[in-house]
């Protein structure tokens, strides 16, 4: 699995709809695995 870093800065980069940059940058780790897991399912 990615680091969940790495995760983060990409969906910075690209928000999915409905988020804002600011708001993936204060996720927690899970919550950034949560949304990868939902959006890759």
């Amino acid at each position: 699995m990615e680091d969940v870093e790495e995760l983060r800065k990409k969906y910075m980069r690209n928000p999915p709809e409905g988020y804002t940059a600011e708001e993936i940058k204060n996720m927690s780790n899970e919550d950034i695995l949560d949304m990868d897991y939902f959006l890759n399912e």
